[in-house]
C-alpha cells in the first residue's frame, strides 16, 4: 500500500490511544494464519483472477489472502507493492483484516506518522477491518468497518472525516475514503474464506463481459 495511504489509515487509528473515548470492538472471529502484501503476490493473484473472469479457464480459483491484498492495493495504482511493508494480512469468511505492531512499521511510514506514535507502545497493534460485499450485478464492494488499537475501535466521530480525506487523495476509493468497488462479470461471485478469496463465474468458456485486470 502507498505509504500516504498506510499512514492516513495508521495515523486515524493512532488518534484514540490518547483521547480515551474510543469503544470496545467486537473480538473478530478466528483467523488464517496471516501473510503478506509483495510485489510477486500482485501478479499471483491476477493469473488466478483472469484464469476465472477473464480467460475463462476455471470456474472457480482460491486467492491467499496476502496476494490477494496485493492485487487491491495494484488497483488503487500503486506499482510496484512495497515488500518491506510489515503488514499482515489475515482473512475469514467475515473480515479482511490488516495489522501491524508500531515497531515493525517501516521506517518511512513510521517517520510520516512522527510524534503520533508517541502514545504508543512500540508493541501495540494497529488493524484495519475490511467487509467484502455484493454492491450490485457486476460490482463488489471492500469497506473499511473499523480501524482498531490494541482492540479498541475508533470512534465514527473521528473515523469518517479523517478517512473522507484518504477519500479525497486517492480517485480509485469512493469519497468516505473507506470503499474500493471492483468489477467483476455479471455472472460472477467473490467472497471471503478462510486464508483468502474465492472468485467464481457460473460456467467457464466464453465470457459476456471480461473484468478489468489490475
Amino acid at each position: 500500500m502507498h505509504l500516504q495511504l498506510v499512514s492516513g489509515f495508521l495515523a486515524a487509528g493512532l488518534l484514540i490511544a490518547p483521547s480515551g473515548r474510543a469503544q470496545t470492538a467486537a473480538p473478530p472471529p478466528a483467523a488464517a494464519v496471516p501473510s503478506h502484501l509483495s510485489n510477486a503476490g500482485v501478479y499471483r493473484a491476477a493469473a488466478l483472477v483472469d484464469s476465472v473472469y477473464v480467460d475463462r479457464l476455471n470456474h472457480e480459483a482460491f486467492v491467499e489472502g496476502g496476494d490477494f491484498a496485493s492485487y487491491l492495493v495494484a488497483r488503487l495504482g500503486v506499482r510496484p507493492v512495497p515488500d518491506n511493508l510489515a503488514i499482515d494480512v489475515t482473512v475469514d469468511t467475515a473480515a479482511v483484516t490488516l495489522s501491524s505492531r508500531v515497531q515493525d512499521l517501516p521506517e518511512a511510514v513510521r517517520a510520516q506518522l512522527g510524534p503520533a506514535l508517541m502514545f504508543l507502545d512500540p508493541s501495540s497493534v494497529i488493524a484495519a477491518d475490511v467487509s467484502l460485499v455484493r454492491a450490485r450485478v457486476g460490482v463488489v464492494r471492500f469497506h473499511l468497518r473499523n480501524l482498531i488499537v490494541n482492540g479498541v475501535a475508533l470512534p465514527e466521530a473521528i473515523l469518517a472525516p479523517l478517512m473522507a480525506q484518504v477519500g479525497a487523495n486517492y480517485p480509485a476509493l469512493t469519497s468516505t475514503g473507506r470503499d474500493l468497488l471492483v468489477a467483476i462479470p455479471d455472472d460472477g461471485t467473490m467472497r471471503l474464506a478462510a486464508g483468502g478469496v474465492r472468485v467464481a463465474v457460473k460456467q467457464a468458456g466464453p465470457t459476456p463481459r471480461a473484468a478489468p485486470s489490475p
